[in-house]
């Protein structure tokens, strides 16, 4: 039996806190319904997984099913059945996501415009944290590979992946154990966490978009005037922390079918499970998704902000380890 103490029962976040978080739960509700978004409710166990390499999700055996780390797929379907703008309040699920600003179970928003550009669901993003944070944010928009250059002194296209190397050195953070061996993308994820972001944090506000396609694989491309092509993601961070992901959707079965498969092999090298394709979300696709934009948001983050609090232990009841 597990030794407990007396208090091992109580919540990480007090009764006062709760009561404000609940009082800016019904502003973000309120905030798209004054907006014209449809309210929907999808499942959050699932017969399909996504197939992200960077995510890890839960599942429950006898039927198999997913515990949902986004209710993207669900929604999509919604939108190829004309259900138009539309959002959801809803809980999403990670596997082995624990710290100060992560937890298996958390919180988001999503929601999906359609016709809309990137660049106005931008606009709409600043203002929903805005009304909810209480200050106007004017947030900055960089583009990813500005943002090394700028924040990691590094071209993340550089030909030698020594150069990232040496970054870190210029910097003083340390250089990863046998770096020999890391890819150009195990670069990126790096000095983005340790280079990147924490720059941010002393910027203020600020979007980054233009992704490498690699890493958003349910978003639109372009190629720009030198020949790079870019995926039409964009991340919105605060304080370091990482509000939302958005994308220009990708509507191409055929492309999200390619890709989808692409996801398995990195999976498969990663020895990671591999999830069934969605068929039922690329016959939505295939029936003729319109033409959105869609970004999730995370609600417990954007608390944790609201209220002045470090972690976002302090605006959930019960977080993982003691749930």
């Amino acid at each position: 039996m597990e030794n407990l103490n007396s208090g091992a029962f109580a919540p990480t976040c007090t009764r006062e806190t709760w009561v404000k978080r609940q009082a800016l739960m019904a502003r973000v509700r309120d905030f798209f319904v004054r907006r014209n978004a449809l309210e929907v409710e999808t499942p959050v166990l699932s017969a399909y997984g996504g197939t992200d390499p960077q995510l890890d999700y839960f599942e429950i055996e006898d039927p198999k099913r997913f515990m949902m780390t986004s209710p993207e797929f669900h929604m999509k379907r919604l939108l190829a059945a004309k259900f138009g703008d539309i959002f959801q309040i809803t809980k999403s699920f990670r596997k082995d996501e624990f710290g100060g600003h992560h937890n298996n179970e958390f919180s988001m928003v999503e929601w999906y415009r359609v016709g809309m550009i990137q660049d106005k669901l931008m606009d709409e993003v600043e203002d929903l944290v805005s009304e909810i944070i209480g200050t106007k944010l004017n947030a900055r928009r960089t583009r990813w590979i500005d943002a090394f250059k700028n924040y990691a002194g590094v071209n993340p296209f550089c030909e030698k992946l020594t150069d990232f190397a040496d970054a870190c050195r210029a910097r003083e953070i340390p250089v990863p154990e046998k770096s020999e061996t890391l890819t150009r993308e195990d670069w990126w994820d790096y000095l983005m966490v340790f280079l990147v972001e924490p720059a941010l944090a002393s910027n203020g506000p600020e979007f980054i978009l233009d992704y490498p396609p690699s890493q958003a694989a349910l978003a639109q491309t372009y190629v720009d005037n030198e020949g790079y092509t870019w995926a039409r993601r964009f991340e919105l961070f605060v304080n370091q922390v990482e509000l939302c992901n958005g994308y220009t959707e990708l509507t191409d079965p055929v492309e999200q079918r390619r890709r989808f498969y692409a996801d398995l092999e990195i999976r498969k090298g990663m020895n990671k499970p591999l999830p069934p394709i969605d068929e039922r979300f690329l016959a939505a696709l295939e029936s003729g998704m319109p033409a959105c934009s869609g970004v999730a948001l995370g609600l417990d983050r954007l608390f944790m902000l609201a209220l002045g609090k470090e972690e976002i232990a302090d605006v959930i009841l019960f977080p993982s380890p003691i749930a």
